[in-house]
Formats: C-alpha cells, sequence, structure tokens
C-alpha cells in the first residue's frame, strides 16, 4: 500500500510538535523545581500527553533532559547566527560569536541551576554529556564549513570537524568551571577572548595560517 507523503509529513510535523511540547514542558519543570527533581508524570501531565507516549518519545528522565539540553543548543546557536549575521570578516564573526554565546549560556536559568546542583548525574546528561558534546561539535562544524562554501576560510573537513569539537568542548568547559584567570565577565571580554586565543588555534589548523 503506498502512503502519501502528505500524511507521512503531516504525522512527523505532529510528532516534532509533540516533542517541542514536552521539551518546553521541561525547561520549564527544571526552572519551577529544580533539573534534579523533574517527573515523568509531571512532564506529561502538562504535556498533555499519556505517560506511555512520553516514555515512548523518551526512555527515561536522563533521556529526557538530555534532549532538552540539545533543543536549548539549537536555540543557542540560532542566537550565533544572528550575532555574526551583521559581520563578513571571519573574524569578526567568531568574535560575535563567544561574545553572544559565553554570557547566553551563563545566564541561562536551567544551566545555572544544573551547576549549582551537587548531583552528578544531571551534569553527566548535560553540560557533560557525550551526546551533548558531540551535538555542539556539529552545530560549530556546520558553521564552519558554512564558512567554506561562503569562503571566508579554506579548511578541510576532518579539520573542521577538529576545531569544531576543541570551539564546544572550550565553551562548555568555561560554562560548567566559569574560574579562569581569563576575563570573561562581559560579551566584550568573550569577543576580546575569542579573537586573541581562539582564532590562532583555528589558523594553526587551516590555511590561514599558512
Amino acid at each position: 500500500m503506498e502512503i502519501d507523503a502528505r500524511t507521512d509529513r503531516n504525522t512527523s510535523n505532529g510528532r516534532s510538535a509533540v516533542i517541542d511540547r514536552i521539551l518546553t514542558v521541561t525547561g520549564e519543570e527544571a526552572q519551577r523545581v529544580g533539573p534534579d527533581r523533574i517527573r515523568m508524570g509531571e512532564v506529561a501531565a502538562r504535556a498533555g500527553v499519556s505517560r506511555a507516549s512520553l516514555y515512548r518519545y523518551f526512555a527515561n528522565k536522563d533521556e529526557l533532559i538530555q534532549a532538552y539540553t540539545m533543543r536549548e543548543f539549537d536555540f543557542l546557536f540560532a542566537g550565533i547566527d544572528e550575532a555574526m549575521a551583521p559581520h563578513e570578516d571571519f573574524d569578526a564573526r567568531i568574535g560575535a560569536a563567544f561574545a553572544y554565546a559565553l554570557p547566553a549560556l551563563r545566564e541561562h536559568p536551567v544551566f545555572v541551576a544544573v551547576l549549582g546542583l551537587a548531583e552528578r548525574q544531571i551534569l553527566r546528561v548535560t553540560l557533560q554529556s557525550g551526546e551533548v558534546l558531540g551535538h555542539a561539535r556539529d552545530l560549530v562544524v556546520e558553521r564552519m564549513n558554512r564558512a567554506v562554501r561562503e569562503g571566508r576560510i579554506r579548511i578541510d573537513q576532518f579539520d573542521a570537524a577538529i576545531a569544531g569539537e576543541l570551539m564546544a568542548r572550550l565553551v562548555i568547559s568555561l560554562l560548567a568551571t566559569p574560574e579562569s584567570i581569563a576575563r570573561l565577565d562581559t560579551g566584550d571580554d568573550a569577543n576580546d577572548f575569542a579573537l586573541r586565543y581562539v582564532l590562532p588555534l583555528i589558523d594553526g589548523i587551516s590555511s590561514r595560517g599558512a
């Protein structure tokens, strides 16, 4: 039997809408009761789905919180794109990206709450999760590849992946352990940090430094 492509697309869109609603409620619950006190039953009730449906999407609370964290990184990178948009120069774009990202992460209410918890499992499924790091790396690499296509930088695919992972690890590390001898109190500080320390790293593994 043939499946109408429109029906299949509508089903997919409907599933995405349900997941989006679940993750929105997850964020609200994390702010209301704390990330470590989220209850799957409460999320299901507030999202308007059954517990069985919720568990079909997310096998446990760790998966739910991890998916929420990844979605927040998607939102973060959408903001980074807006911050970079006015700039043509690659250096200026990297500076703008850091100037936006570090303050946005440090002011994120759920991530701030996560860092304040003694419960290490929450950290392991959010900011210290391999899946979250991989997702952040992929988002950076996507933008590095876009810069290549636009002629802003020349770098091969593997080196772009390395640069992406290094930048993702750096940003997450600066969030998770904010104590640093580098001054990173403001967006301007983050911009200066990127220009002075991050760009030379990129230059070292790309043809910009040749």
